[in-house]
């Protein structure tokens, strides 16, 4: 299942022809209801949820800016609410799903501006809250056999930003080398849903371009990303401490 505001024939078509069954839906994060219409359609069509991917965020053009925050518009707090609370309002939909079976994961896609300064803090808030949220959704979680996983991606190379180097091929074959496709976040999550050791990872954040290199898994034309670790920082470890 594939969610988006706006719905393409071809977004269904790439799972498809990947060797899945895509199945696209229009879904706006911002709206509760439409949320819970979802998982009401997977839940009449197949009874259960293996594997739930939060990673709907409202991104705006002016983000990247340089300006302080109080210079930019206030839409751009916007990312909290689909980003950070639509994450949440996901996973509380689709915990009973996943309870229903043996094995489940919901993974966060997260970035290092959970650690250090990027884009701002609405954007840091954002993804510091999503590697909060995975640390204490584990502990509910913890004995029922779903993890909680926050995966940081690299640069992406999406189709927006590919657009953004219309007219300049050699340009983005440079950029291109030092980032990653989406399907390259999507192969590593496949992996660590069939991870045997899962259940230790559960809670924790992780750092996509490590994670591929123990899996074995390359991007487009063999790369392999690099981890941003020592240049951006690490993800921050969750205390054991339990308050109830």
């Amino acid at each position: 299942y594939l969610t988006g505001r706006t719905v393409e024939p071809k977004d269904a078509a790439a799972v498809t022809d990947a060797g899945g069954d895509g199945i696209a839906i229009r879904v706006d994060h911002a709206d509760d209801a439409s949320v819970a219409a979802l998982f009401e359609q997977v839940d009449a069509a197949d009874g259960r949820l293996d594997l739930l991917v939060n990673n709907a965020a409202t991104i705006s053009d002016e983000l990247t800016g340089t300006a302080p925050f109080w210079e930019k518009p206030l839409a751009l707090s916007d990312v909290i609410d689909v980003g950070l609370r639509s994450a949440y309002v996901a996973s509380w939909y689709a915990a009973p799903l996943l309870l229903r079976g043996d094995r489940g994961l919901i993974a966060f896609t997260s970035s290092p501006g959970a650690v250090c300064y990027m884009h701002g803090p609405a954007y840091g808030a954002q993804k510091a809250g999503l590697d909060k949220m995975a640390a204490d959704m584990a502990v509910d979680f913890a004995g029922t056999g779903v993890c909680i996983v926050s995966v940081w991606m690299g640069i992406l190379l999406t189709e927006r930003m590919r657009r953004a180097f219309d007219g300049r091929p050699d340009a983005l074959a440079a950029f291109a080398d030092h980032a990653e496709t989406p399907e390259f976040t999507g192969r590593i999550i496949d992996a660590l849903y069939r991870d045997p050791d899962l259940p230790n990872l559960s809670g924790h954040t992780v750092i996509g371009a490590e994670l591929a290199a123990r899996y074995g898994i390359t991007d487009e034309g063999g790369r392999r990303p690099p981890s941003h670790r020592d240049a951006l920082g690490s993800p921050r470890e969750p205390s054991t401490v339990v308050v109830r």
